[in-house]
């Protein structure tokens, strides 16, 4: 594939070549610049440039990401082929920021990420507050929905709701908006609703869902299914299902035993749209110090077929949903401290939260055990990490 010139698309330009999916800058440079042409000094995609950049070497205020910035100015003029050799102020971001199209944002970054991410795989869905965005004496902030790829470890899409109880009307506009072909989607039980399952497969996806009290009488209907039937003298006892895997593991000081099993029985009694399976997962923590037991009970469904997703399969996939917890929400607010954020300005919190999502899914495409590692390492090497954003 011949890339166009990053200054070609700049200068608005057209090319005869193809855009290089693989070029973050041409996504970013596709982002309209909402300010007025007349006093502006720096171009958008620059300043977006730059706060990546600032991401990428471990700053998270807009203040530190300013001073980062002109702390290396004269490289970053010549890295960047900047206009002017003097950098912009915090004031200058706050003001892009503020005026900046949120969705725009999200969809050139998620555009960009999807563009890499395996044909098939899994994605998970959950959301998560920025606790910085609430204001003194109230409960509710922004409340973001994110779509995560878990094989390549990246945010294919974010949605903005209302609250914690609006995630179930977000969440059809958020998979509406990606490609789910062949992409297993899983969710907590808060998503098993009918119209998006329904959704789901008729976008050629499968659907791996939790079921709990919000569903009660599929709920009922799964858990008495891996009950045994009451004895009938005369007849003999009708085998349970025993399609099952398990896993025992050792992390956080904490033994684990899993054990899920599944049957495909109520297919055919269960009014649920494209049932294929339902599963019971046990799980028992043991506590090495003090040898106490924690036992907990979950069941779900799904729509993949017993072939397609036998039980080691649907037990492995249980486990990969709660990447999205570990692996996204977790480092975003432990490394980047998005939750320690006080800005009240909503759509600057919201564009920073985006923002974080791409330095983390620029991470996962490199080859570092751990995030902090890696911001430090490009605080350092940030020539190398402008290379990360332009190839």
């Amino acid at each position: 594939m011949n890339p166009i010139t990053f200054e070609g698309i700049l200068c608005g330009v057209e090319a005869e070549t193809s855009v290089d999916v693989s070029n973050l800058m041409v996504y970013l440079a596709q982002i309209p610049d909402p300010r007025a042409a007349r006093g502006v000094r720096y171009r958008l995609v620059d300043l977006l440039t730059l706060l990546v950049l600032a991401k990428l070497g471990g700053e998270d205020s807009l203040r530190g990401m300013a001073e980062w910035v002109k702390l290396r100015g004269s490289e970053l003029v010549q890295l960047l082929n900047l206009p002017r050799n003097s950098l912009p102020h915090q004031t200058t971001y706050e003001r892009m920021l503020a005026k900046l199209d949120v969705e725009v944002v999200e969809q050139q970054v998620g555009a960009y990420f999807a563009a890499h991410s395996p044909a098939e795989g899994t994605i998970n869905i959950d959301g998560k507050t920025l606790r910085g965005s609430i204001p003194a004496g109230e409960t509710q902030g922004v409340h973001l929905l994110s779509a995560y790829a878990t094989r390549p470890g990246v945010v294919l899409q974010q949605c903005e709701v209302d609250g914690k109880a609006n995630e179930i009307s977000t969440a059809p506009q958020l998979l509406a908006s990606l490609d789910l072909r062949g992409k297993l989607v899983t969710g907590d039980a808060m998503f098993t609703q009918r119209s998006l399952c329904d959704q789901i497969v008729t976008a050629s996806g499968d659907y791996l869902l939790a079921v709990k009290a919000n569903q009660p009488h599929l709920l009922e209907a799964i858990a008495e299914s891996f009950l045994p039937p009451p004895p009938n003298h005369g007849y003999p006892q009708p085998p349970l299902p025993t399609a099952s895997a398990e896993t025992v593991t050792k992390g956080h000081g904490r033994l684990v035993y899993r054990f899920l099993d599944a049957h495909s029985h109520l297919v055919d009694y269960l009014d649920w749209p494209h049932l294929a399976q339902v599963f019971r997962l046990q799980r028992i923590r043991q506590d090495p110090k003090t040898g106490l037991l924690n036992y907990e009970l979950c069941f779900g469904i799904t729509s993949a077929a017993h072939d397609q997703m036998p039980p080691e399969c649907l037990l492995d996939q249980t486990r990969q949903h709660w990447h999205i917890e570990n692996r996204l929400h977790y480092v975003r607010d432990v490394t980047f401290h998005e939750d320690a954020c006080q800005i009240r300005h909503t759509k600057r919190q919201t564009i920073l939260a985006a923002l974080n999502n791409l330095a983390i899914g620029l991470i996962r495409q490199c080859d570092f055990d751990f995030v902090p590692d890696a911001r430090r390492y490009f605080d350092l090497h940030y020539q190398e990490a402008y290379q990360l954003l332009c190839s």
